[in-house]
């Protein structure tokens, strides 16, 4: 049985997340805050977005630089985030390294860090729109690293607990900010779309393909040629004329 919220807990509802550590420099400043809310938007061409208010410092440093990094601490250095969520650049000057941490410098691509994170990633910052009371702040993706930690392709979560955000406590008691990660954890390797899902896999990638294969052919075709080897394909497996529009909008951006 569900019970309905106050929608201004709706933050709360999404949490945990693990906070992007965002680092940025202009001129001789450097700054950065903890960003709970970002993700990856895009993988051709390979993007990520962070939310900022524009009363933050970091906001203030990003509209004036093109270069960025979102960077990953462990919870050994938990202690250390009210220095980087908590307080302004603007007020508490030097405050990344007043906090413990190192700031590298990435030569290739023009990008401070933090030496101390698990894995960083460098962006150029390629667009910015207002939503509400934040502004999205959009970056392509440079380059990625990460420590020992990150094996075939993986966090070890064994040897990086990474820091996760579960919100603010509220007034009139000490508000305090929750911070949590594990002790332990459970693993589960699950094969994608194995078992009975497996046809329904095959049939999505099928005509996914197939479909790409034609986009490539006729994309400069006229539109009616185009739409109507849509629609023989999308016919034979079933599926709705009115996806026509969508896969060739799937298409124009990732064929």
């Amino acid at each position: 049985m569900h019970k309905p919220i106050p929608v201004q807990y709706l933050d709360r509802l999404i949490y945990p997340v693990i906070p992007a550590f965002v680092v940025v420099s202009s001129g001789d400043r450097v700054g950065g805050l903890l960003a709970a809310w970002w993700t990856q938007l895009s993988f051709k061409p390979l993007l990520v977005g962070v939310a900022i208010a524009p009363e933050r410092y970091t906001y203030r440093l990003l509209c004036s630089s093109d270069r960025f990094s979102i960077n990953l601490v462990g919870f050994e250095y938990v202690d250390s985030m009210p220095y980087i969520g908590d307080v302004s650049e603007r007020f508490l000057k030097d405050k990344i390294r007043r906090a413990g941490f190192n700031i590298g410098w990435n030569e290739e691509y023009g990008v401070p860090y933090i030496e101390e994170a698990h894995g960083y990633i460098a962006l150029r910052l390629i667009d910015r729109r207002p939503y509400g009371d934040h502004d999205l702040f959009v970056g392509e993706v440079l380059a990625a690293y990460a420590d020992d930690a990150f094996v075939d392709g993986m966090w070890d979560l064994s040897r990086y607990r990474p820091i996760m955000y579960l919100g603010r406590t509220r007034r009139p008691a000490k508000v305090k900010r929750v911070y949590v990660t594990f002790k332990e954890f459970t693993r589960r390797d699950l094969e994608f779309a194995g078992g009975e899902l497996k046809k329904y896999s095959e049939s999505r990638y099928a005509v996914l393909n197939r479909l790409r294969n034609i986009y490539r052919k006729y994309k400069d075709a006229d539109r009616e040629v185009l739409e109507g080897k849509f629609r023989e394909v999308l016919r034979e497996y079933g599926l709705d004329d009115e996806d026509v529009k969508y896969y060739i909008e799937e298409l124009s951006r990732t064929a």
